[in-house]
């Protein structure tokens, strides 16, 4: 089964009863779960080739670092360092998926052929919860009974239940993402007992999106088990009669939208498999860097790692990908290209689209080891893995959406995130990174499309636009240029998008795949298939090479083309306004935000906040603030509460003239109002008073001090001009407030400096330089 497992077997073992117990004991847990289509020999064999790999059985032997060669003898080479994290190798099973605790597991694992409520995620298992699984609901009474049985309870797979209206149709409830209440778009489920030639009437009933696809053509796909066996048939499309419109039932605020279709199975009991569009599992992820690892030549340029491990536990693979440089500096020169996919773990059709990437980057191709020669790539395949096993739609087991939250500090919540923000940081401070994409699905566009960032240097002007451009010429019957948009809005902010560009990439992309089909070139009205998607990613690779080509003609023509339609739409903008205006010469400084609608395309554009475990604590947190808050304020006083409004008003009067008068009838002014506003700042507040008790003293003309706050902003602003005239005038001495004690001997001495600390005010606007505190000045004022 695997290429070093006769070698392994070679080696032989000395039973141990303590290592036999500690093997099953771990294997109970869900670790080292091995195939169990074997027979019992060869399961005992590669169980104690599973053990050996843990932990010594040999007496003899204290290192597992020396090779071995065909005939047992060590070699001197040692073996590669290993991962922080366990990794899957040859001489092992794959890493098993681990499933929330919450979740029933059928042990049926599912394979295709590919043709050419308030809670939170709290620990997981590999199988899921723990006990015997639940039956069907649904029972046969025997060989007539025509009762179709459906299941999901397997990777990826969404339906919550199944109703049976009539004979021959069913109302289909989909399970919302796991620790949320909305989500639901994904479906992926099993039907068995199946009729040949009966119409059968599936309708989906608690879809939350307005608008989709179904709209305007696109079909579910079915899978036929019978048909793949016999026939090699995969994936298909099929359906009739197909409707979406809204709900006449709402049990909330958010009304429900209805999917419905009729469809014939192919087969008499048949196993048949629905889909909103082709799977793509995280065991289907590790079976394809399973042979990556074990294949002698891409192994070269292509290392495997672990990024770090998602909520549950299960692995985020990191992969770099370059041929070997020859020399320090060429390596030192190479720039970087950073892709992801599968943040939305129901938009399985970016896992397609890398998978063509990665199939033609690790390819022989003289243009892959050309891309490798000069770029180093880094590639997460997955950055949601936790979603994809349990078949949500949007949101990973924190209960949030991932591409909303690239900016948190939240390490332990979101950690397939964070490392990989902190990866790309990281590698930005080693070399230039020329091109970030991360690759989503789009339920409500057709097409292939990019989202960027407009660039604001005049020194790069549209320059972000020439790689989708190039991209749009190399895939025209699939890529879309003019679906393209460019207009960073706020609500994005923490996309992945949004973050990189921030954070000095000037090519950073989202790209948008549709679930349907295209509308362009001998594509049109056609749906995508796998292998469509699959050719995007080599489209990819070529449009980089034309991109980064030393013969710059391709890249200004694309910019040229780019200014020519920009200027057309800049006027076609101007006459949908009502609008004649001369653009020659000035037009390249409009903003182009202007001009670009919005990129809102999903029902989540908005951050959900917190992760869900968190809301409680930080409720907790709030309410103790509200309640620590409440005991220290006081109570307002009945005369501010009187004068507020007019005192802020009259101040704000007051500060104008101060700076807009000459300089003598300005101070003479403040001091003609001073008394009258130290009248109401008498009563305020003075629980700063308790605490500089002692300064206050030495300085015993003092009114009482006070707090400040936004409404008191103006007062200071007058404080800091009358205090920066007197300073102008060194002899001139002033008293402040009539109800000051001026007894000159409390007062303090000329030549020394008040007690008063000067950062205890904020800085004032308006730019004012501070002024030189001069010792013979000892004017006391307060805002």
């Amino acid at each position: 089964m695997f290429p070093a497992l006769e070698t392994e077997l070679k080696q032989q073992t000395l039973p141990d009863p303590y290592e036999d117990f500690m093997y099953h004991h771990l294997q109970y847990y869900g670790y080292f779960k091995g195939p169990t289509c074997l027979s019992s020999t060869v399961h005992r064999q590669i169980e104690g080739v599973s053990r050996d790999s843990l932990m010594l059985t040999s007496p003899l032997l204290k290192s597992r670092q020396l090779l071995h060669d065909d005939l047992g003898e060590v070699n001197s080479r040692l073996r590669e360092p290993r991962d922080l994290f366990a990794f899957f190798s040859s001489s092992g099973p794959l890493q098993a998926p681990r499933w929330p605790i919450e979740c029933e597991v059928i042990k049926e694992n599912i394979h295709h052929i590919v043709p050419t409520e308030d809670s939170y995620f709290t620990s997981s298992r590999v199988g899921g919860k723990r006990g015997i699984i639940k039956e069907l609901a649904a029972t046969l009474q025997g060989p007539e009974d025509n009762t179709l049985l459906f299941e999901s309870r397997f990777e990826s797979g969404n339906l919550q239940k199944a109703v049976r209206v009539n004979t021959y149709e069913y109302e289909l409830t989909l399970r919302t993402d796991l620790y949320t209440n909305k989500h639901t778009q994904w479906f992926y489920f099993r039907v068995q007992n199946t009729r040949k030639d009966v119409t059968y009437r599936f309708t989906i009933v608690n879809l939350l999106k307005p608008k989709s696809l179904y709209t305007i053509g696109m079909k579910p796909l079915m899978y036929s088990q019978l048909d793949a066996s016999t026939h090699s048939i995969g994936w298909r499309r099929e359906g009739n009669e197909i409707r979406y419109y809204r709900s006449n039932t709402a049990d909330g605020p958010q009304p429900f939208y209805c999917l419905t279709w009729t469809m014939r199975f192919p087969h008499d009991q048949d196993t048949c498999f629905l889909a909103h569009f082709y799977p793509y599992t995280y065991t289907d992820l590790q079976c394809f860097l399973l042979s990556v690892a074990n294949s002698p030549v891409q192994s070269q340029f292509c290392k495997l790692r672990t990024l770090c491990r998602s909520l549950a536990g299960n692995t985020v693979y990191l992969l770099t990908i370059t041929n070997p440089a020859r020399t320090p500096q060429e390596a030192a020169a190479k720039k970087a290209v950073v892709l992801t996919a599968r943040v939305h773990p129901g938009e399985s059709n970016g896992s397609w689209i890398m998978k063509g990437f990665l199939d033609f980057i690790l390819s022989n191709s003289p243009d892959a080891q050309l891309l490798r020669d000069i770029f180093i790539f880094k590639v997460v395949p997955m950055l949601n893995p936790d979603g994809v096993i349990v078949g949500n739609y949007r949101c990973s087991l924190a209960g949030r959406d991932l591409n909303r939250h690239y900016k948190t500090t939240l390490k332990e919540s979101f950690p397939c995130i964070w490392h990989t923000r902190n990866m790309i940081k990281r590698l930005l401070e080693e070399r230039e990174v020329l091109l970030y994409c991360d690759f989503h699905g789009h339920s409500r566009k057709s097409n292939i499309f990019l989202y960027g960032c407009n660039n604001k240097d005049c020194k790069f002007w549209l320059h972000e636009r020439v790689f989708p451009l190039m991209l749009s010429k190399n895939a025209p019957d699939k890529f879309s240029f003019h679906s393209c948009n460019f207009k960073v809005q706020k609500c994005k902010e923490g996309t992945g998008r949004v973050v990189m560009w921030r954070m000095g990439i000037l090519n950073s992309y989202t790209m948008e795949s549709t679930f349907g089909g295209s509308t362009l070139g001998n594509k049109r009205d056609t749906h995508f298939t796998p292998e469509d998607l699959k050719s995007l990613g080599y489209q990819v690779c070529d449009t980089l090479l034309d991109f980064c080509d030393p013969d710059r003609s391709k890249f200004m023509q694309c910019l040229a083309e780019l200014k020519e339609l920009l200027q057309q739409e800049i006027h076609k903008k101007f006459k949908e306004l009502g609008q004649d205006m001369d653009l020659e010469g000035s037009w390249s400084d409009i903003s182009l935000s202007d001009i670009e609608s919005s990129t809102s395309g999903s029902d989540s554009s908005l951050s959900d906040g917190l992760p869900l475990h968190l809301l409680n604590t930080a409720h907790e947190l709030n309410q103790e603030k509200k309640m620590y808050k409440k005991k220290k304020r006081k109570p307002l006083q009945s005369r501010k509460q009187r004068n507020k409004q007019y005192q802020k008003s009259n101040l704000m009067q007051e500060s104008k003239l101060t700076e807009d008068a000459p300089e003598g009838a300005g101070f003479a002014s403040t001091l003609q109002e001073q008394p009258a506003f130290f009248k109401n700042s008498e009563n305020t507040s003075s629980s700063l008073m308790k605490n500089e008790k002692p300064r206050l003293n030495e300085l015993n003309g003092r009114a009482k001090d006070t707090s400040l706050g936004p409404s008191k902003m103006t007062t200071l602003i007058l404080t800091k001009n009358k205090e920066r005239m007197q300073r102008e005038k060194p002899g001139f001495t002033v008293s402040c407030s009539p109800k000051r004690n001026t007894n000159p001997s409390q007062e303090p001495a000329p030549d020394t400096k008040p007690n008063c600390s000067r950062n205890r005010y904020p800085a004032t606007k308006g730019g004012r330089t501070t002024a030189v505190v001069y010792p013979s000045l000892h004017v006391y004022t307060y805002p």
